[in-house]
């Protein structure tokens, strides 16, 4: 996961020149500029979205009572009492220090290396010094230390008055680590009541509820870290773009119910006529404080305290007409802006203000004759509150029947997708549906849309207040296409609201001719499809991806009966991205049952890659991917060499592997195999969630550039 939230800014630029420059800024980062610290208590529904880990906890005990220290990442947890002795610098084997606790100063020798001599001493605990004026604020022992002593810091004005009247005496250290002591925040959220918070989708994209925590009301992040609450269930908005960042909301449902005020949702009349009368909206969030133009470098400020800022409000043909006249000059055609009837933009005259890089999914509120209301949740933006770029937020009013549907209604989990399925199987999936309504409803089923999609009769027909259940949705396709469907809910009661999945898959046709040349038998079925199929090559047992254009993919996929091991060889030749290696511009990635499980990027040569499959029926696919602009290298994904091995109970023989040349297509060549390649072993996905922004530029299309998350 990465730590902030990265905006993109969608939007449309027409431009003279026939070449697109490389984007150099693509990610623009969201955060407080321009504003103030909030009041603590001000604003009792802004939630933080947090990463939570482990802290040191160190404490070290004299005569005269505690000691201030500061702790040691990776310092060995315990707790050791003793006489303290003088090791000086630690550059050797401290002498006389069995069953004693060891003082040395901070110097050129590494914090271990001092540790270690210690150690080897007879030393049962370490305390280092520092040798300039004040703490040692970030010492550590590397993740690698192997010593078993706990280790503490102390300022050199703490060190010196030991070194003057303590050394011999009596002193107690100890270092413990406390679960769930630190947190970081990477995006905001607001809370709306029981155990729901708003959003938005970008920053929990490719989450899972497990990979973060909500802190709610909360205002100062270096000590809130143990009020963090964990995430039952995400909703995002069913017709997220990812790349314009339409539909830029997303609903977190908590384990458990919190007993805070909530924030109040603005309606659509009381948005609009505030748009139109340019009133006073603020925006809060930790994000960072350095406001910066456009493809401009900037030193991060990332606060702990929760900051504030205020900013006006404009309509979206306002909105749309500064950032054309912006990024492309005066007179210019104000619906290439990238500001859609789902967004809301706020700014100030000259800029200087702004929500930025971290106060993602945050809210925008409006003060009115009721109180705070929300009206947006920051989303994206050009630059950080330079002028001529607005900021730009989802319209919270846009979405209030999907929200009340999602946490007042009943609610259904928002999308099935079966990724790449070979023609004429049937895949199966299961969908939650619960009912949050506060009455027991009965419940009907429709699949409007693509009739390869089929649901089971009977299944979760009724349900009582609170209670959940799944839905098995069938997916058997009969043509060779990308299909897509909408499955809705209707009740026994009206007055309930209900929500509404999408579903969607990828079928591929059949490739019977890679059976006589790759890992094949009555275990494995072979299919190919996308914009190219995959190819043999002539002159060896290799395949290797179709010639496609920008924004267009070629896939191959092995469907195996039963469990085992999947090993083969895999290169690539693309372009890639050198900034962010997870975040690759074209890349060959490979998916297991439809869930990202590794990808490579760049000039790759040929490497070994092993997996378990632990399905009765598998789907193993690679997909050679390209982003929407440049060509590097071959432009080519290659693999060799598979072999599944099934395993004893699943009642199958081994697949013998393909010969092991590589391809060798004409100029420009294939990368060369190393002479001994390495076996990676992977047990789950490289991948991660990039929480992002995303900056669109384009000329005649919309332009999606990934660049280097902080």
């Amino acid at each position: 996961m990465k730590i902030f939230s990265v905006i993109l800014a969608s939007t449309a630029i027409l431009m003279t020149s026939s070449t697109i420059a490389k984007n150099v800024n693509p990610l623009i980062k969201p955060r407080i500029v321009g504003g103030q610290e909030a009041t603590q208590g001000d604003w009792p529904w802004m939630s933080a979205l947090v990463i939570t880990n482990e802290q040191p906890l160190s404490l070290l005990i004299a005569k005269d009572g505690e000691v201030a220290t500061q702790p040691f990442m990776f310092s060995p947890q315990g707790k050791a009492s003793g006489e303290i002795i003088d090791c000086g610098l630690g550059e050797k084997a401290c002498t006389n220090a069995q069953g004693k606790i060891c003082f040395m100063e901070r110097g050129e020798v590494p914090f271990a290396t001092k540790v270690n001599h210690c150690e080897t001493g007879g030393g049962i605990g370490a305390i280092i010094y520092n040798n300039a004026p004040g703490p040692i604020l970030s010492g550590t022992l590397y993740p690698d230390f192997v010593g078993t002593i706990p280790v503490v810091a102390i300022s050199q004005e703490d060190g010196q008055a030991f070194k003057d009247g303590l050394l011999g005496s009596q002193v107690e250290v100890s270092v413990t680590m406390i679960v769930d002591g630190a947190q970081t925040s990477f995006c905001g959220a607001s809370f709306l009541g029981d155990k729901w918070l708003l959003t938005a989708s970008h920053c929990v994209d490719g989450e899972t509820t497990d990979s973060f925590k909500v802190n709610i009301g909360e205002y100062d992040l270096s000590d809130g870290a143990p009020n963090a609450r964990s995430v039952a269930r995400i909703y995002m908005h069913p017709e997220y773009d990812p790349i314009a960042l339409n539909n830029d909301v997303a609903l977190i449902e908590l384990t458990e119910e919190a007993n805070v005020t909530a924030v109040n949702l603005a309606s659509k009349i009381t948005t609009d006529n505030a748009a139109l009368d340019h009133q006073t909206v603020t925006a809060m969030g930790w994000g960072d404080r350095t406001g910066y133009q456009p493809g401009e470098e900037h030193l991060v400020d990332i606060p702990d305290i929760l900051h504030q800022v205020d900013l006006e409000l404009l309509t979206n043909l306002e909105c749309n007409t500064t950032l054309v006249n912006s990024l492309i000059g005066p007179d210019s055609d104000p619906s290439q802006g990238g500001v859609t009837d789902k967004m809301l933009c706020a700014a100030v005259a000259g800029g200087g203000k702004s929500s930025c890089q971290g106060d993602s999914g945050g809210p925008l509120v409006l003060n009115t004759n009721q109180g705070w209301q929300q009206v947006g949740i920051v989303s994206w933006g050009i630059g950080c509150a330079a002028d001529g770029y607005p900021g730009v937020y989802a319209r919270v009013a846009e979405f209030n029947d999907w929200i009340d549907g999602i946490y007042q209604g009943v609610a259904i989990e928002q999308h099935a997708d079966f990724h790449v399925v070979g023609v004429n199987r049937t895949e199966t999936a299961l969908v939650r549906v619960s009912n949050n309504s506060g009455q027991a409803v009965n419940l009907n089923y429709s699949i409007v849309g693509d009739s390869s999609f089929t649901i089971t009769d009977g299944e979760c027909s009724s349900l009582a207040i609170g209670a959940s259940c799944d839905l098995t949705v069938t997916y058997q396709p009969i043509e060779v296409d990308k299909h897509s469907a909408r499955l809705t809910i209707t009740t026994d009661d009206i007055s309930v609201k209900t929500s509404s999945a999408y579903l969607s898959g990828q079928a591929i046709a059949p490739m019977p001719s890679f059976d006589n040349s790759l890992a094949a038998g009555n275990e494995v079925n072979w299919y190919s499809g996308g914009q190219k199929n995959w190819q043999q090559n002539t002159s060896n047992s290799s395949i290797e991806s179709g010639t496609i254009e920008h924004n267009q993919s070629s896939i191959v996929m092995a469907q195996i009966e039963g469990k085992g091991e999947l090993s083969f060889e895999w290169a690539v030749s693309s372009e890639a991205n050198t900034e962010n290696s997870s975040d690759p511009y074209d890349a060959l990635y490979v998916f297991i049952n439809g869930i990202e499980y590794n990808l490579i990027s760049g000039e790759q040569d040929f490497a070994a890659l092993t997996c378990t499959l632990e399905g009765d029926r598998n789907r193993v696919t690679w997909v050679y991917r390209k982003d929407q602009e440049t060509s590097a290298g071959n432009d080519k994904a290659y693999l060799r060499n598979i072999v599944f091995t099934a395993t004893e109970e699943s009642g199958t023989n081994p697949v013998p592997p393909a010969p092991s040349t590589p391809s060798t297509p004409s100029t420009p060549s294939t990368p060369a195999p190393p002479t001994a390649p390495e076996t990676e072993s992977s047990t789950g996905s490289s991948g991660g969630g990039s929480i992002v922004w995303l900056l669109s530029l384009s000329f005649l299309l919309i332009f999606r550039r990934k660049g280097s998350i902080s």
